[in-house]
C-alpha cells in the first residue's frame, strides 16, 4: 500500500537522493546538498509530500507557491514530480497529485498546474490519462488540476 505523507526532517535524505535521480533522467547536475534540500522543504518556500511502499520511499512531488496580485490566493505549481522508475504505473504519481491537490485547496490556493519536459512523452500521457485538463495557451505540456473540492483526480 503507497502511503503519503508531508515531507520532515528525517525524509530529507531520502528526498534528497530522490531529486538526484530526478536531475540525472534529465542530464541536469543536481548542486543541492542536504542542507539545502532541507532549508527549501522545511524552512523554506516548497512544501513537499514523500511517497512510501512498505516503509520505503518511492516518489516525492515539490508543491511551489506564486503570488499573484490579481487573485485572492496563490497558485500552486508541482513544481517535480518522481516516481522511482520500478514503481511507475502503480498510482504514486496519482496519489502524490491527489495529496498535492488537498493541500492547495486547504492552503486557498485559485490554481494548481503541472508540467513536464517535451522529452518526457511517458508523464504527459500519465498526466492525461488521469484526466488533467491540457493547459494550450503556453508552452508545455502543461496541465491544470481541478480545485473544485467535488472533482478528484481520476
Amino acid at each position: 500500500m503507497i502511503k503519503i505523507s508531508k515531507v520532515t526532517p528525517k525524509d530529507i535524505p531520502a528526498l534528497l537522493a530522490m531529486i538526484r535521480q530526478l536531475c540525472a533522467f534529465h542530464s541536469h547536475t543536481c548542486v543541492m546538498g542536504l542542507a539545502d534540500t532541507q532549508a527549501q522543504f522545511i524552512d523554506g518556500p516548497l512544501t513537499g509530500f514523500i511517497a512510501h511502499q512498505d516503509g520505503r520511499p518511492v516518489g516525492y512531488a515539490a508543491i511551489e507557491p506564486h503570488w499573484r496580485p490579481m487573485h485572492r490566493g496563490p497558485l500552486h505549481d508541482i513544481a517535480h514530480l518522481f516516481v522511482e522508475e520500478a514503481m511507475r504505473g502503480r498510482g504514486v504519481a496519482k496519489a502524490l497529485i491527489k495529496a498535492a491537490q488537498a493541500h492547495a485547496r486547504q492552503s486557498g490556493a485559485y490554481r494548481l498546474v503541472i508540467g513536464t519536459s517535451p522529452v518526457n512523452p511517458g508523464a504527459a500521457a500519465a498526466y492525461r490519462a488521469m484526466g488533467l485538463a491540457e493547459i494550450t495557451t503556453q508552452p508545455g505540456p502543461r496541465f491544470e488540476i481541478a480545485m473544485d473540492a467535488k472533482r478528484k483526480v481520476d
